[in-house]
């Protein structure tokens, strides 16, 4: 599945630079909503997204990381000498759940029931990459 990054206008604030938007090979367009309103920031148990079909209709999707994956990530975290703890505001949460909700919406060709896609499990890449994250320059 390819997805395609895009800037898009933003309607609400002329001065801030408009949030990236990503496109999946079936025409679904995701938006990090903390780009649009900046209200509450993404973590590991919420990760907002605005999800536009290509019909132009859209939803807000929520992202949820069940807390047997967090717990399984710390886990591999410590058990890699990590110096420092995955964060639950840590950007990698909002990344993956971007990549599991693009993955969601190419393979079912539609919205997650109740706007909500809950994350038991992670792809070995996926796992790799959130073992050996740092959200900290130098590290």
């Amino acid at each position: 599945m390819a997805v395609t990054r895009q800037r898009i206008s933003s309607e609400r604030s002329p001065q801030v630079s408009s949030p990236i938007q990503y496109v999946t090979e079936n025409g679904f367009s995701i938006i990090r909503l903390t780009e649009v309103d900046g209200l509450e920031n993404d973590s590991a148990r919420n990760c907002r997204f605005l999800v536009r079909n290509e019909r132009g209709s859209e939803r807000e999707v929520t992202v949820h990381f069940e807390e047997s994956l967090v717990a399984q990530i710390q886990s591999q975290c410590r058990k890699n000498q990590r110096r420092t703890r995955l964060l639950e505001t840590s950007v990698l949460w909002v990344i993956c759940a971007e990549q599991c909700l693009a993955t969601y919406l190419w393979e079912n060709d539609n919205y997650p029931d109740g706007g909500r896609l809950d994350i038991g499990e992670l792809s070995v890449d996926a796992l790799l990459l959130a073992t050996h994250w740092s959200d900290q320059q130098g590290d």
